[in-house]
């Protein structure tokens, strides 16, 4: 037999067909396979992964980047909280000075807070840290310090309620991020 008969004949052609399906839905299988068990590098933990994804959140910022706590101060850390794609460190402020309203509502203890969160700003401030004012925010003489947020380029900081008696004020840690990341 010739081998022009044999590719005319219909055993040949089935065969041919059967290879080349076989072999296409192989190659689709093994693409499947190893895209399946790749890693995102877009999902490592450390990074910002989307909300919903499965990795990690970053951990938070650690103590030692707000440094010495200013004289007649001192902090209280209330460890890293993950509640939902970024870590934060929550960091209580306890004056010497200062009296924590002890859950008695507004009055002394808000002068208090404002007074150890303006103690630990302006020592902040001195330390190198930027101050970032909120939205819409032109001038900063208009601004408290306890309203704005303060930045070392890496960490950034805000006020934040806190849960205790023995704190006269609370800090948020986080870390910083560029506009629109």
């Amino acid at each position: 037999m010739r081998l022009m008969d044999l590719l005319r004949s219909r055993v040949t052609m089935v065969v041919l067909a059967a290879a080349v399906t076989v072999g296409m839905v192989a190659t689709g299988a093994v693409g499947l396979f190893n895209a399946l068990s790749a890693p995102d590098p877009a999902a490592a933990p450390g990074r910002n992964a989307p909300p919903g994804s499965v990795s990690s959140p970053a951990p938070a910022p650690k103590m030692k980047a707000l440094g010495d706590a200013p004289e007649g101060a001192s902090y209280t850390d209330f460890g890293e909280q993950c509640p939902d794609v970024e870590c934060v460190r929550i960091v209580g402020i306890t004056t010497e000075d200062g009296e924590s309203d002890g859950g008695q509502g507004r009055g002394s203890g808000d002068d208090a807070s404002k007074k150890a969160v303006d103690k630990v700003f302006n020592h902040l401030l001195e330390q190198g840290w930027g101050r970032v004012l909120p939205d819409n925010s032109a001038n900063p003489d208009e601004v408290p310090l306890g309203e704005s947020y303060l930045t070392d380029g890496q960490v950034l900081i805000t006020t934040t309620p806190v849960d205790s008696p023995d704190a006269t004020a609370g800090l948020m840690m986080m870390h910083a991020q560029q506009p629109g990341s």
